[in-house]
């Protein structure tokens, strides 16, 4: 058996990213993104969960003025007219499929979804900050689903850093405009045996 650490590259260099390039991201690699949430792990294999890809330019601007982004540094990481997102991918519950969902499956494959991205040279950012109402109105989604959240995906315009042992959870933009992100170090979450 051939040992590797690809996955775990793919995960640590992962960030979330604001900031796009205006290339498209050809289908082929939107469906094998899409697959990769397909096969997520999910709460009693109940697979509630379906998604509403928005490629259209005209319905991208539309989705993008229900979304909010970067509490922490807005506005000035809210994507300019040119440094949006070229897909958008809308994560839907449906409720016809479970009538009490377990989110844990959305963040499965949610991360799923982001790895993936990662894995073609793109990029993406988890939103759920959403005005939900008029979201379902912009894209004609039926009442049988409840928008969760949804995946902005394209062409990193930027690169964020990952910062560690800063006693911090805000991220922050220096003064090159580079976006900051701190986690908390390994050491001050793990426990072996017992809690200390």
């Amino acid at each position: 058996m051939r040992i590797t650490n690809e996955v775990y590259n793919l995960i640590i260099k992962r960030r979330t990213v604001r900031l796009f390039k205006q290339k498209e991201i050809p289908l082929n690699i939107v469906r094998k993104v899409l697959n990769a949430a397909r096969v997520a792990p999910s709460a009693g294999n109940l697979q509630f969960l379906e998604y509403l890809v928005v490629r259209n330019k005209k319905l991208r601007e539309k989705v993008f003025v229900h979304t909010r982004w970067a509490g922490y540094v807005r506005p000035r990481r809210t994507p300019s007219a040119h440094r949006r997102p070229t897909l958008y991918i809308v994560i839907l519950a449906n409720k016809e499929k479970s009538q009490n969902p377990d989110l844990r499956d959305v963040g499965a494959a949610a991360e799923n979804m982001l790895l993936s991205l990662v894995s073609f040279g793109l990029e993406g950012c988890w939103i759920a900050s959403l005005d939900n109402k008029k979201l379902r109105k912009v894209l004609k989604i039926p009442s049988k689903y409840n928008i969760d959240s949804l995946i902005a995906a394209g062409q990193a315009a930027e690169s964020p850093k990952l910062e560690t042992g800063i006693g911090e959870v805000k991220y922050w933009i220096d003064e090159r405009n580079r976006l900051h992100v701190p986690k908390r170090p390994l050491e001050s979450i793990v426990y072996y045996d017992k809690i200390k």
